[in-house]
């Protein structure tokens, strides 16, 4: 609840803080993105084009996105494939049939609107005020203007408007809502029968000539993967940063020029009971909420002592009521308006009368003040030192990314050179193949791209330097095979054993399968126990670990025709013989659980009005790809080079 209750203009923070944290795509985007023809259209929305190069950026601007969400875990090929690239193509189409919608609609946003997304976004604050300095500051290092991130927030807030009088609109009747709770809730008890491969194996029996068989039938699979062993150095801003000494004068001056960055705005800490009247609450059942929280408030009033009782026996927020109501530290204009008013107006150890929110009804005591403070110098040297090396490595990086292809192209025999041209450090990488996982930190250098340019004639037989290449924001690498070696076939008596072991388990798998669809026949025309486990009770939302397959043949099964057996294959090759013994209807639901499930339940529903929607816009503005072949082929250019 202490996220629920901050402030509600946050749902546009995925895209602020997507701007903010990368370093700006475009940012020496005419540099690094190959000359497209004025005729490489590869979509259309109504009158507009969609060109393989801004499918090119935004594919660039989801591989940013995800880095900063997965860091260390982030691995571009996972990312980098046609279907990522088809998919992120439809979601262009959508974005621009969506633009094309509000512009014809004339949907605006208010300059309030805008400046309230921009200002409650945490990397522009200090202290939990927005900081205009900080604000100028992050755009300026990212290479963007503030007229230009205003005018992508403002899209982006265009579009969340337009949909939101869709998804708004969303209505899920209670006799609808009623069954999809009987449908989740409903039980079925069950007893089951597992017949698994391990106990057949005895029965399997797989000859000499059989495995050859299979060896020679399946050869393609028993190879060695084509790999190299390969240099490569790494032109990151990250790494010139490193070699940048900033000084201290310097870090001084930034330091006394920014005083209001420095600035820790006042904070508090508070507890709170919640008293909710439930969702789409009448007035009645509002007034009722608001009398017992002033029951809740005169216990408490009598009993100073008892709040921490009093939050577990009476509030309704499960995400403090198990910490005695704690909410933790925040600053102005963290919480919605009421609740902040309340707080601040407050001293420490004080607690206020009922207090209303679009929430409920408040009890707050206020249990810590950190008074307004300026931090030391000392205590943010280091953070300054960082921001003015990186600011100063993205300036030496744009300039140094032309010098650097120039270098590695025109000196292809060898990195070398431009190891100790750029004071770069000469990396190894051995096993690396076409498709395989690169080992260690080289995992998010050996992009797809990358391991294409690897594994072309002129790099693997001419062991020539590849051109650079970009492998996210601000980071180039040329790679220089050492060593190539071929496909080749794993001989039989290695894989002999793997082979056997894989057939045993197949064979195993059918004999148990064929024993399971006789005892089932069986059962069903002389029912019997023999073997089944104890019975228990599942449902779809306590399915106790039986496979999803079966659970879905056991529910679907009519209450009138129980009992009753159904088979069903395991996929970990286990036949399944269960027994249906008798249904139960759902449980009412409880007065805040269905309240809640028709919630999710509803935002699905509005989930789904809005891909109805957009893909009835898409329809009428004949939203439609072009050219399917050049969606993948700025990497089939590197592949040809």
């Amino acid at each position: 609840m202490f996220d629920s209750i901050r402030s509600r203009h946050r749902y546009i923070m995925p895209v602020l803080l997507f701007l903010i944290a990368t370093p700006f795509v475009f940012f020496g985007a005419a540099n690094y993105i190959p000359f497209m023809s004025s005729d490489s259209s590869i979509a259309k929305v109504g009158s507009e084009r969609i060109s393989q190069q801004d499918l090119e950026i935004a594919f660039r601007e989801r591989l940013d996105q995800m880095s900063q969400m997965l860091g260390a875990n982030f691995d571009a090929r996972v990312f980098d494939t046609p279907q990522a690239r088809a998919a992120i193509l439809d979601s262009l189409l959508s974005d621009r049939a969506l633009k094309q919608e509000a512009e014809r609609s004339r949907v605006n946003v208010s300059a309030r609107k805008l400046q309230d997304a921009i200002g409650s976004t945490a990397a522009f604050q200090q202290g939990g005020q927005f900081d205009y300095t900080i604000y100028k500051t992050l755009l300026a290092a990212r290479g963007m203007t503030e007229d230009s991130f205003e005018s992508r927030v403002r899209e982006d807030l265009v579009r969340q408007t337009l949909l939101e009088g869709v998804s708004d609109s969303a209505v899920l009747p209670k006799t609808v809502a009623d069954r999809l709770w009987q449908l989740q809730h409903e039980k079925r008890q069950i007893r089951q029968l597992a017949l698994r491969p391990q106990d057949y194996l005895a029965n399997v029996q797989i000859s000499e000539d059989a495995v050859r068989a299979d060896y020679e039938k399946n050869k393609a699979r028993y190879m060695t993967p084509e790999s190299v062993k390969a240099e490569y150095v790494v032109l990151r801003v990250e790494e010139l940063a490193s070699q940048i000494t900033v000084p201290e004068g310097e870090i001084r001056a930034f330091y006394d020029h920014n005083p209001k960055r420095w600035g820790q705005a006042e904070r508090r800490r508070a507890s709170h009971i919640l008293i909710t009247a439930g969702s789409g609450a009448s007035a009645p059942d509002k007034a009722q909420a608001r009398k017992l929280a002033e029951s809740v408030l005169a216990k408490l009033r009598s009993n100073p002592a008892d709040f921490p009782r009093l939050v577990k026996e009476y509030s309704k927020d499960p995400g403090s009521a198990s910490k005695g109501g704690d909410l933790g530290w925040f600053g102005r204009g963290m919480m919605v308006q009421p609740f902040e008013e309340a707080v601040f107006s407050m001293k420490d150890g004080e607690t206020s009368g009922v207090v209303e929110s679009d929430f409920g009804f408040h009890i707050i005591r206020v249990t810590g003040v950190e008074a307004a403070r300026i931090k030391p110098y000392e205590d943010v040297k280091e953070q300054i030192q960082g921001e003015l090396r990186l600011q100063a490595a993205q300036k030496r990086f744009s300039e140094m990314a032309e010098q650097f292809s120039n270098f590695v192209y025109e000196q292809a025999d060898a990195l070398k050179p431009a190891a100790d041209k750029f004071k770069l450090q000469l990396q190894v990488v051995d096993g690396l193949t076409r498709r395989g996982q690169p080992p260690g930190d080289a995992a998010g250098v050996f992009t797809p791209a990358v391991i294409d340019a690897v594994f072309v004639p002129d790099s693997i037989e001419k062991k020539r330097n590849t051109k650079a290449i970009e492998i996210g924001a601000n980071a180039l690498v040329s790679v220089r095979v050492l060593e190539h070696r071929p496909q080749a076939p794993i001989p039989l008596e290695v894989v002999k054993q793997d082979i056997k072991a894989s057939l045993e388990r197949a064979a195993a798998a059918d004999l148990a399968r064929k024993a399971g669809q006789a005892r089932l026949a069986e059962l069903q025309k002389t029912p019997g126990d023999q073997g089944f486990d104890a019975p228990r009770w599942i449902g779809r939302d306590d399915p106790q670990q039986l496979p999803a397959p079966a659970l879905a043949s056991v529910m679907r099964l009519s209450p009138a025709n129980l009992p009753a057996f159904v088979g069903v294959e395991a996929s970990d090759g286990d036949y399944l013989v269960v027994q249906v013994l008798s249904a139960r209807p759902a449980d009412p639901p409880p007065t805040t659980g269905g309240t809640e499930a028709t919630q999710d339940w509803l935002r699905q529903l509005s989930s789904d009005d809005e891909q109805g929607y957009v893909r009835a816009l898409r329809q009428r503005l004949g939203a439609r790809v072009v050219r399917s072949d050049l969606i993948t082929s700025a990497k089939d250019e590197d592949k040809s080079e």
